[in-house]
């Protein structure tokens, strides 16, 4: 089987334009108190607010012909920042592949031997959709809500700015599994990235959907021009983490069951023309 699944994480894409002012512990609480505090009290009366705020720059990188991404490989630099989002000294390089099949993710490995950097396997789980045809609306949902699963394994390389990838040669020089995945091809084709995202990441909201399983939430929201820029991206997400690869089905269900009230009412506020936030920040290439 390879890996072990870590955790499960439901993501909603929400519209920016509820998010225009400054992002603020406050201003995130004020949102999860006016809007999703009650939702989450379907599964836990007294769910716990949001703590703390995360602030970093994130930038993801691919060819001009988008080698990367047409092979289901995100590849992501991020820096932690302080509040002032001055360099907190922590750069790190993440290579994820994503896509439906189970087993191909859970065996798939970026080190050499199955050794080395830091490894999750997980599961993200989207709202159902359908990329729409013609240039109107992108995605389509269906009137029924449910769920698209995909599984993610993403493997992290810390480092400094100067040592970030330049081109594919050097993706494949530090996560040398990945011949295996796009083959040997083009490795000095130069690497180009999409907008410079400065994120808001407010955390440690909690909610208990049984004994032993606990949701953590975190709101995202990314400015594309600059920190004091109104944000372009908002997604809303929580976490479960598994026993050893399992779900008990009473917080599987409970898990189910509130992401299934989240789209149904958040709905004027979700963003129906998008299907992820990472979509929204990789960089524009030629992908034919």
């Amino acid at each position: 089987m390879g890996h072990v699944l870590a955790a499960r994480e439901y993501k909603l894409l929400l519209k920016a334009s509820e998010f225009q002012a400054k992002p603020t512990l406050q201003s995130a609480n004020a949102f999860w108190t006016s809007r999703i505090a009650g939702i989450v009290s379907l599964i836990d009366e007294e769910p716990e607010p949001f703590e703390r705020v995360v602030h970093t720059t994130i930038r993801f990188w691919d060819t001009a012909d988008c080698v990367l991404s047409r092979n289901d490989l995100i590849l992501r630099t991020r820096e932690e920042m302080d509040e002032n989002f001055v360099s907190a000294g922590t750069f790190e390089t993440t290579l994820k592949l994503r896509m439906p099949d189970q087993f191909v993710v859970a065996t798939t490995s970026f080190a050499e031997d199955g050794e080395g950097p830091e490894t999750k396997f997980e599961e993200d789980i989207g709202p159902l959709e359908v990329v729409g045809p013609g240039a109107g609306t992108r995605v389509i949902v269906p009137v029924k809500r449910s769920t698209r699963n995909r599984f993610s394994l993403s493997t992290t390389i810390e480092g400094n700015s100067q040592q970030r990838p330049v081109r594919l040669a050097d993706v494949f020089g530090m996560f040398p599994g990945v011949g295996d995945l796009i083959g040997e091809q083009a490795t000095s084709a130069d690497l180009v990235g999409g907008s410079m995202i400065h994120e808001y990441a407010f955390k440690r909201a909690k909610a208990k959907f049984s004994d032993n399983i606990d949701g953590k939430f975190t709101l995202s929201l990314w400015c594309f021009d600059g920190p004091e820029a109104k944000p372009s991206v908002a997604e809303l997400s929580f976490t479960c983490e598994t026993q050893n690869g399992t779900m008990p089905g009473k917080a599987a269900h409970g898990a189910y069951r509130l992401f299934i009230a989240f789209q149904n009412q958040l709905a004027d506020i979700v963003d129906s023309e998008n299907a992820s936030k990472t979509a929204l920040a990789l960089p524009k290439g030629d992908a034919s």
